[in-house]
């Protein structure tokens, strides 16, 4: 009588399978670390104390800080450096953490009036509306779109001219 040697299969120790599971979650939750953009022109505090009122000229300014983000609407005294920071996290919407917004007044003159900044709280979310606005006119349908304009444009001898004022083509 033969005898085989078996040998006994292994099963995945607990150990291993810990492990990989304590892999997986870790990777996954690894993916859901939030992206941060930082978005604008956020001056330093230090750039912001050198700025003198009444003594700042508009080049001063620009030198310490850069560009404005904005100038004023209606007038050119006030420029706005805006810098917003927002997270995204996996596939959801970005969500703004921190918002800033810096007021630069001027004078007659061109000279720095008055700073003011202010943060998220004085900013308004605008939601955008799905209605559209009614227009005149007729709304063609795809049979009238597809057979159209059959016969509108040229013939076998070239496209149409439009005929001269002695009459001839």
């Amino acid at each position: 009588m033969m005898t085989t040697n078996r040998t006994p299969t292994r099963r995945p120790t607990l150990g291993l399978t810990l492990g990989l599971t304590l892999f997986v979650l870790g990777s996954g939750l690894g993916a859901c670390t939030p992206i941060v953009d930082n978005r604008g022109n956020l001056p330093t505090q230090e750039a912001v104390d050198q700025i003198v009122i009444g003594g700042s000229s508009r080049a001063d300014v620009q030198r310490l800080l850069g560009s404005p983000t904005a100038a004023g609407t209606f007038s050119d005294k006030v420029w706005y450096y805006i810098s917003r920071k927002q997270e995204t996290i996996a596939f959801l919407k970005p969500a703004p953490v921190e918002q800033t917004i810096l007021r630069v007044y001027f004078d007659d003159a061109g000279l720095v009036s008055k700073l003011a900044a202010t943060g998220g709280e004085t900013v308004e979310f605008i939601d955008h509306t799905a209605e559209t606005t009614p227009t005149t006119g007729h709304s063609m349908g795809f049979i009238e779109q597809l057979f159209g304009n059959i016969g509108r444009f040229g013939s076998k001898d070239g496209p149409y001219k439009a005929p001269s004022p002695t009459g001839q083509r």
